[in-house]
């Protein structure tokens, strides 16, 4: 009876908006089908006593909306997409794994400004300094530039701070001297050196130090070396005295000034004041080969002012 070939009957069950299933009590034999108008459903009487629902976990045609319709099925639009309608709104309770800590394998929920928490942002991110741990310039890590550091490279925001005072070999992006306090910090392309030293001399006139130390030269602060006093094209050294020798002074000429020594008959005091020596002199008589003083005689006149001149002449040969 099971194997045989049933012709299909069909039969009708239209109770207003009924969906129950036509039973072996309504009279359906083998092989016949029925199908409820109101609901849209077909059975199926097989070798069970009841009959089998075929529409049973198929979608109804009816059941198709593209509004938001309870117990509906989607249907999507002209356009192909399913209705914005039917799109629930999700409470962040529904979204699992949704937080503003930093929880690793988490889902970043923004704050009540629309942010990330910035602890759910990484350093290199927002430039936030990573202590990394003391250096000990020139031997531990090994920091080159660049960024490299060890075997490796550093992260935005990495920072070390010197643990001793030296000088690098080769520079690190054209720094070269470190001291205890210093920071050394990697921007994403170089290390930059930040001053920590609680008490440090950055430069004197332009002049980095070395190990900690400013040694300046005579140049570096308007000055001259001390070789250059006395020296030709250099400058005049005073003496104990704090006075110049005449040894750097020039000889005085007509066309020069400069140093004069105090001859006979001249006299000079401590002020500097030169003045002749008072003394009695003898004018020697004028003769035919010595000049001397002569006398007025007859026929000659001579002035205050010392004017020889020939006097009124009366009678005589001339």
């Amino acid at each position: 009876m099971s194997n045989q070939i049933v012709p299909i009957v069909p039969r009708l069950n239209a109770t207003a908006l009924s969906t129950v299933a036509p039973t072996a009590l309504t009279g359906m034999t083998l092989g016949e089908i029925a199908v409820n108008t109101a609901s849209g459903r077909l059975y199926l009487q097989g070798n069970s006593a009841a009959p089998v629902d075929v529409t049973a976990g198929s979608v109804q045609l009816t059941q198709l909306t593209t509004t938001s319709t309870a117990n509906g099925v989607v249907q999507l639009d002209g356009s192909g997409k399913i209705s914005t309608a039917q799109i629930p709104v999700l409470s962040t309770s529904q979204i699992p794994g949704l937080t503003q800590s930093a929880v690793a394998g988490g889902i970043p929920q923004l704050d009540g400004s629309g942010y990330i928490a910035l602890a759910q942002l990484p350093p290199s991110v927002i430039g936030q300094l990573h202590y990394k741990g003391a250096w000990t310039v020139n031997t531990s890590p090994v920091i080159a530039s660049g960024g490299v550091v060890g075997g490796g490279t550093a992260a935005t925001g990495d920072y070390y701070v010197c643990a001793n005072t030296a000088t690098v070999g080769t520079p690190i992006d054209g720094k070269t001297s470190f001291i205890a306090g210093d920071v050394l910090a990697f921007n994403g392309t170089t290390w930059d050196k930040i001053n920590g030293a609680t008490s440090e001399v950055i430069s004197v006139n332009n002049v980095s130090p070395v190990n900690g130390n400013v040694t300046l030269a005579p140049n570096n602060i308007g000055a001259l070396a001390t070789s250059q006093l006395g020296a030709l094209n250099g400058v005049a050294s005073l003496n104990g005295a704090g006075v110049l020798t005449s040894s750097q002074l020039p000889v005085a000429t007509t066309a020069q000034l400069g140093a004069i020594s105090v001859g006979a008959n001249l006299a000079i005091t401590a002020g500097g004041v030169l003045s002749a020596i008072q003394g009695t002199y003898t004018l020697p008589a004028a003769t035919t080969s010595q000049l001397g003083g002569i006398k007025v005689g007859a026929g000659l006149a001579i002035d205050g002012s010392g004017l020889l001149s020939i006097g009124t002449i009366t009678g005589g040969t001339y």
